[in-house]
């Protein structure tokens, strides 16, 4: 009950402010960023890199404007869905039913050939240019399980016709990068072939939730093989990088990323089972020794503690938890996490979530999506898994 408490009022911060917020990678939303970069790579990445890594909240200073995320309502909505499930409040389902109609009101469904998303901001990185709202797979996969959530807790056809469109977007507009025979690997953008492994890994995961729901076979055929691909990049210690090869990006092998993973096969092998339990285990095994200090703390990446940052968190409690199944023992890993981030990044006074905690400070402020909508969607989880246990 306690932690459905903190879930209420973390939804209920996020409500009050509409889901508007700051995001991690806004600093574009900037006019005057955005009139300084111009169109220069360089200083639009920098830009972004930057605020990203400040220490204080300047985008307030920068005229950085609060948007809704795409990606956070997505959570935002599965959070609500799962306290449904446990106590069947109508006016539960109903705030989340109002999200996923702002979120079909923000899809790019009639220039592409399904439903599809994007971030609120435009985002530079070191291999490409994404403009606002242009759509992507991570964005467009979380999205798109809030849509698959509601048909699960609803019936509701429509909802389950948005996830088969979701679905044509991914397999007919995305890249197919070749990557070996009887394995594929789609791109992160429209624009790149950067090829991104926590991205396949969940929609490969989502294919499998799609086909286990409707039966139709080319999406467990595309689901076995971007699998095959992504179990194809775990390292000899049981570890995924962020991309293949490594050096595409500066992200090493880091926490969150390795979470969607795991999580993505575990979602995989509640369809299909066979080989991808082992994997499972295996990086779990690494993730747990690596990526998170005994005392629940999140590290940056397995070679780098801080900053411990609260989508870690968040990731942590989700992974472990679900992981009780196969070892209970990870259910004290996920509460321990869970106990380390209400201590460290949590204001009990109005219910936010802080962004990171570095070494020497905390940024006490708090990005919708990064930080509400993540730790909202986890301890609805945790809540759900507490719920389902006792009723067994």
């Amino acid at each position: 009950m306690e932690v459905t408490a903190i879930c209420r009022l973390a939804l209920a911060w996020a409500k009050k402010h509409e889901y508007f917020g700051y995001s991690k990678f806004d600093a574009l939303n900037s006019p005057i960023l955005r009139g300084i970069a111009g169109k220069s790579a360089f200083l639009r990445s920098a830009f972004v890199f930057g605020m990203s890594r400040t220490p204080l909240n300047i985008r307030p200073l920068l005229l950085v404007r609060k948007k809704q995320n795409p990606k956070g309502l997505g959570l935002f909505a599965r959070a609500y869905l799962n306290l449904y499930c446990i106590f069947g409040e109508t006016k539960t389902l109903e705030e989340a039913l109002r999200i996923l109609n702002v979120l079909l009101s923000l899809s790019k469904r009639n220039q592409f050939s399904g439903h599809c998303w994007g971030y609120d901001h435009p985002w530079q990185n070191q291999t490409f240019f994404i403009p606002p709202y242009e759509p992507n797979t991570v964005v467009t996969v979380t999205v798109a399980k809030a849509f698959l959530h509601a048909y699960e807790q609803t019936g509701h056809e429509k909802f389950i016709d948005i996830c088969r469109s979701v679905a044509d977007f991914l397999l007919r507009d995305l890249r197919d990068i070749p990557v070996g025979a009887g394995m594929m690997c789609l791109s992160y953008d429209l624009q790149s072939d950067w090829k991104v492994i926590n991205v396949n890994a969940i929609t490969a995961a989502y294919l499998a939730m799609l086909f286990s729901t409707t039966g139709e076979e080319s999406y467990a055929e595309a689901s076995h093989a971007i699998m095959r691909w992504v179990v194809s990049k775990q390292t000899e210690e049981g570890a995924w990088f962020y991309t293949d090869p490594p050096q595409a990006s500066r992200i090493t092998i880091d926490n969150y990323h390795t979470g969607f993973i795991l999580n993505a096969i575990d979602d995989y092998a509640l369809v299909f089972g066979g080989e991808a339990t082992k994997h499972l285990k295996r990086g779990l095994s690494f993730y747990k020794t690596f990526l998170f200090e005994t005392d629940g703390a999140p590290r940056w990446m397995h070679n780098k503690p801080f900053p411990r940052d609260i989508h870690g968190c968040a990731q942590g409690i989700l992974t472990f938890t679900r992981a009780a199944r196969y070892d209970k023992s990870m259910a004290d890993i996920s509460h321990r996490i869970l106990k380390w981030t209400l201590e460290n990044l949590y204001s009990q006074r109005d219910g936010r979530f802080y962004y990171q905690r570095g070494r020497y400070w905390t940024k006490r402020f708090t990005l919708m999506r990064w930080c509400q909508s993540w730790m909202a969607y986890a301890l609805s989880f945790v809540a759900l898994e507490s719920f389902r246990n006792g009723k067994k």
